[in-house]
């Protein structure tokens, strides 16, 4: 039950994101449902350093074929769509820890973050340089 609270804060957070960044109203749902997604295959995965990046490869895959069904770019969607995956607890406890002195856990915590990070941007530029690589070329037959 409680994962469906979270998907349902999920859901709403992002579409208010999206509204809040002035995103096209075609867009929002859309935008939510992809976060949404991709938020629930990173709980699903554990919320690890592997989920930040399988949920960052089905936001860049859903982003990318949602860009070329509505004509839109890829960077309107994937920009508040990946707003869930954002570590921020993590960047937050990192600075507490240091503030109190608590170096070895800020570290720790600070390097699981820095991983996440990592992670989810190799998977939105892998998915960004794979759609690239397959589109039609102007002109070409």
């Amino acid at each position: 039950m409680n994962w469906m609270i979270e998907l349902l804060a999920c859901f709403v957070a992002t579409a208010a994101f999206s509204v809040l960044v002035h995103q096209p109203r075609n867009t929002v749902l859309v935008s939510a449902l992809i976060g949404t997604a991709s938020y629930g295959v990173y709980l699903l995965l554990n919320q690890t350093t592997i989920a930040y990046f399988v949920a960052s490869l089905l936001i860049g895959t859903c982003c990318e074929i949602c860009a070329r069904l509505m004509k839109r770019t890829a960077t309107l969607f994937v920009s508040v769509a990946i707003i869930p995956l954002v570590p921020g607890v993590g960047l937050y406890r990192t600075m507490r820890f240091i503030t109190e002195g608590n170096y070895l856990q800020a570290v720790t915590t600070g390097s699981a973050t820095l991983l996440g990070l990592c992670a989810i941007a190799l998977a939105v530029t892998a998915t960004s340089m794979f759609f690239r690589a397959f589109k039609k070329k102007e002109g070409a037959c």
